[in-house]
């Protein structure tokens, strides 16, 4: 097991419980454009909304992982920082690839997911609904997999060229 993957699990059910709140912030207007337009019945158009919250949740994470701490609510919490390999700050393109691999592609497969099993994909064999469910329980597993053992860094910190590390203490200034 890693030297950090408890600090690094812990750290990212803080951010997931983030994420949540981003999702539910999203609720009115979900709610709004379902009872008031058609579009809530077109499979589409679930797939196009159910993009917000990821997106929103991706961006924040890749500011504050590009910014002066280094790192999000859930790492700060932990005292953990996100490092390009040769200990540089990432750059806000590297944090957007490292949380967009981390965050909105398997939020948005699990998604996918739902949406088709919400419209009978299972049922109807549908290739998008088996396809993403497959993928994204895949997806985890080698999240977690590459994440807990050995050099700790997972498939997003391979793909931005960085790594979770402990953060370095700073100077007081008052």
């Amino acid at each position: 097991m890693h030297p950090l993957a408890q600090h690094r699990t812990l750290a990212h059910l803080t951010d997931c419980a983030g994420y949540l709140a981003v999702s539910a912030a999203t609720i009115p207007l979900g709610v709004a454009i379902v009872t008031t337009t058609d579009l809530g019945r077109r499979p589409a158009f679930a797939h196009l909304i159910s993009m917000v919250p990821p997106a929103i949740a991706t961006v924040l994470a890749a500011r504050a992982e590009s910014g002066p701490l280094r790192a999000t609510w859930g790492k700060r919490r932990q005292g953990l920082q996100v490092t390009g390999t040769d200990g540089s700050t990432l750059t806000v393109g590297r944090a957007l690839g490292r949380n967009a691999a981390k965050i909105f592609v398997p939020w948005q497969l699990g998604h996918a997911s739902a949406i088709g099993a919400a419209w009978e994909g299972f049922r109807k064999r549908d290739p998008l609904t088996w396809a993403s469910t497959v993928t994204v329980y895949t997806l985890i597993g080698l999240y977690a997999w590459t994440g807990l053992r050995g050099s700790g860094r997972g498939v997003h910190d391979l793909l931005a060229d960085s790594e979770v590390v402990a953060a370095r203490a700073t100077p007081f200034r008052g």
